[in-house]
């Protein structure tokens, strides 16, 4: 890639999805390298004449793969001679190719800034073009449901009357308690279903001049559920493709990643309520459509 006299950010991703990365960078370097190899060569006798035997007569990718100091011996005009190759391999790490990426990226004009964008050139924000966007990350309503109940679902089991076995009686449920367990079991459900999807709705808002959100799909592979707690840590940027922008009149129902669909929603509202009565437990679900001005999101990474 080529150098340019801007400074690199040093950035340090929570969410990077490499595959992604990697195609960029080797599309744009025409192929890519983890490493760095930096040799020095020292003749102990002159000038070497006649071929070398021993080590350095091994293919050179070899040689570079499997020592990190080459040694050969030869012939010098009849006088045994020595010459040494010393070798240190510079590593790159998968963050330090996304940083050379992104500066290389920005330095070629090719990512819009979405944070500068007001509804004049909102227009240039297209399904695939490459955007960054700063903001805080916001669970979504049916994810905050899911993280509460998973922590006050045991306590609110222990309300109920255990059998024999164990398990729930449900024969001795009276009508309040069914309510409460048919809930439970309908919310264990949604999470069930949060848990086994390959991709997690969050939502970023950039509180600039004209407000605008855009809804990230996480890959769950590079960064689970339970990991994505890592997300809320303040403001964060995101650099990834636009697979979608929304019209005035379209919107994104955050509740799309559950089977239930508007079921869930209208169970997570009522659960959501339910909550106010629990001492120290303040829940306030965000909205559960996204609406203009909004884009969906691909993000190749989330980062500081």
């Amino acid at each position: 890639m080529s150098d340019s006299s801007e400074p690199m950010e040093l950035l340090y991703p929570i969410y990077l999805n490499v595959p992604m990365m990697v195609s960029f960078v080797a599309t744009m370097d025409g192929g890519y390298s983890l490493e760095r190899v930096w040799k020095e060569a020292k003749n102990l006798s002159g000038e070497m004449s006649g071929a070398l035997e021993g080590e350095a007569g091994l293919p050179a990718m070899v040689s570079w793969l499997a020592h990190a100091s080459l040694k050969a011996s030869g012939n010098l005009d009849g006088k045994l001679g020595k010459s040494e190759e010393s070798q240190i391999v510079f590593k790159h790490t998968e963050a330090s190719l996304f940083m050379r990426l992104r500066h290389e990226l920005r330095c070629k004009g090719r990512i819009i800034a979405l944070d500068s964008c007001d509804e004049e050139h909102w227009q240039q924000v297209i399904p695939f073009t490459l955007v960054e966007i700063s903001g805080e990350i916001h669970r979504t309503p049916i994810s905050e449901i899911a993280q509460l109940s998973k922590r006050l679902i045991p306590i609110m089991a222990q309300s109920l009357p255990i059998a024999k076995d164990g398990t729930i009686d449900t024969s001795a449920l009276s009508p309040e308690q069914q309510n409460l367990f048919g809930s439970m079991s309908i919310v264990q459900a949604i999470v069930a279903d949060l848990e086994s999807s390959p991709l997690s709705d969050v939502v970023i808002k950039s509180e600039g001049q004209w407000e605008k959100v855009a809804v990230l799909d996480l890959s769950t592979e590079i960064l689970p559920l339970t990991d994505q707690e890592l997300l809320h840590c303040g403001r964060v940027r995101v650099l990834g493709k636009v697979t979608r922008v929304l019209a005035k009149n379209d919107n994104i129902n955050l509740y799309r990643r559950s089977v239930l669909g508007i079921a869930a929603q209208s169970l997570s509202a009522l659960w959501a309520q339910g909550f106010t009565s629990v001492p120290s437990v303040n829940i306030k679900l965000e909205s559960p459509i996204v609406k203009y001005p909004a884009v969906e999101i691909l993000p190749m990474a989330i980062y500081v």
